[in-house]
């Protein structure tokens, strides 16, 4: 314990303050509005299927929603807002990570999320070779989302620095709006950044003979993906965020640095498939862990909640688990993590790591066979169980009874130590 405490734990807090996974996050933080708009959208416009004969076999009224979604433009509506929020989350996001960058070099934030979006979407024309056939639109989806972080990032440290060069500053006499001087003294820094990100991209091509979007895709993002879909990586995953949560750092932050931008371009591919009225393909995604691994919160502590009031005889215990009720029923576990404590509380780690471990483990086994549809919705993570069950999996009623069953198993596994935290508890009052 004291070689984590004094070795690794640092570590780990360094890794999630680290300027390049803390920007890629807080991108992906900004964004989430939207997607999850465009995710809705989606759902309304699929969601008769919930009726149809693969579904409750109900077939008037499915037959009545998609009325309602054409009379009404309702369908209409949520097409428009699918292509304006998901089918453009590279632009949001690289956008937003180019503007955390800045902020970490002391630089233009503004001015270097347009130099960005400015540098990502001119060689958006490559295509099979060739230029000047227009932008590719493909680009705008999650598919270009490693390339657009890696723009965001060389171009959110380049251009700050380069801003900072009095060389390349061009001063404006007396008398000049400060707005216009400003947009002059940016202007060689802007167009060297640009200038340099489009040739780099041109050469690629031109020498590799794929866009840098195929070439990224192939040594980068397609074996990222394929690692990705494992249940080792789920044990892996799950098991380091609530570890490091036993320490009181946030392991769900300091993994997602690394893990949002492998798993957000998949979660939305599972999402246009849905859209598409295909079944997703993919089964370790954002909604895995929210919808049903991670139950009131991180370490499944919904099930903690359950065992105090049923089994637990402190009233200490008790009265932190009534506080922690209606922020646990919507994920937010706080009061429980840091009022029992859960935090360096060595009892209490075991079921906390394990919880979601398991839950992830055999939802992952669930999914894969079948009896439960992957993850096709992204739902606010705030969501609370059941009902996200039933809404991240597109509709699909074995979700919402198997995250029913999953706070049954959660609550037998966090009894037994629930009651041997008593008699610990009782024993420290005897003296």
């Amino acid at each position: 314990m004291k070689f984590l405490e004094e070795k690794f734990v640092p570590l780990a807090a360094k890794v999630g303050s680290q300027k390049h996974l803390v920007a890629i996050r807080n991108g992906f933080v900004v964004a989430m509005p939207a997607t999850i708009a465009g995710a809705i959208a989606v759902l309304l416009n699929n969601f008769a299927g919930v009726f149809g004969e693969k579904g409750l076999n109900m077939v008037a009224i499915q037959n009545g929603w998609n009325t309602v979604l054409q009379t009404t433009g309702l369908g209409q509506i949520c097409k428009y807002v699918e292509a304006g929020t998901i089918n453009v989350l590279t632009v949001l996001v690289l956008s937003m990570i180019a503007y955390n960058m800045a902020k970490a070099n002391d630089g233009d934030a503004k001015a270097t999320s347009v130099v960005a979006l400015a540098s990502y979407l001119a060689p958006a024309s490559i295509i099979s070779g060739e230029l000047g056939k227009g932008l590719d639109v493909t680009v705008l989806k999650s598919t270009g989302l490693f390339v657009g972080m890696i723009c965001a990032l060389v171009i959110g440290e380049v251009f700050p620095r380069l801003s900072k060069m009095k060389a390349l500053k061009i001063t404006m006499p007396d008398g000049v709006p400060p707005a216009v001087a400003n947009a002059f003294s940016s202007l060689l820094p802007a167009m060297i950044s640009i200038f340099s990100w489009v040739t780099l991209c041109t050469l690629i091509e031109q020498f590799t003979k794929l866009t840098i979007w195929d070439l990224v895709t192939a040594i980068v993002s397609a074996p990222l993906t394929s690692i990705s879909q494992s249940v080792f990586t789920v044990v892996l995953m799950y098991g380091m965020m609530c570890f490091l949560w036993t320490f009181g750092l946030h392991g769900s932050s300091i993994v997602g640095s690394v893990a949002y931008p492998v798993l957000t371009p998949i979660s939305l591919e599972n999402v246009a498939m849905f859209a598409a009225g295909k079944e997703p393909q993919y089964t370790v995604v954002g909604g895995l862990q929210s919808g049903f691994a991670f139950l009131g919160g991180s370490g499944a502590t919904m099930g903690a909640i359950f065992a105090i009031f049923i089994f637990s005889k402190s009233k200490a215990q008790k009265a932190v688990a009534s506080i922690s009720v209606a922020p646990g029923i919507f994920e937010i576990n706080e009061p429980l993590t840091f009022g029992l404590p859960i935090v360096m509380n060595p009892v209490y780690a075991i079921p906390f790591i394990l919880g979601p471990i398991l839950m992830g483990v055999i939802t992952y086994f669930l999914m894969e066979a079948g009896w439960v549809r992957r993850p096709c919705i992204q739902v606010p993570w705030v969501t609370p169980p059941i009902l996200i069950g039933f809404l991240c999996t597109g509709g699909d009623f074995r979700g919402a009874i198997w995250n029913a069953v999953e706070l049954v198993l959660l609550t037998l596994l966090w009894t037994p130590f629930v009651m041997m935290h008593d008699k610990i508890e009782a024993k420290e009052s005897l003296g």
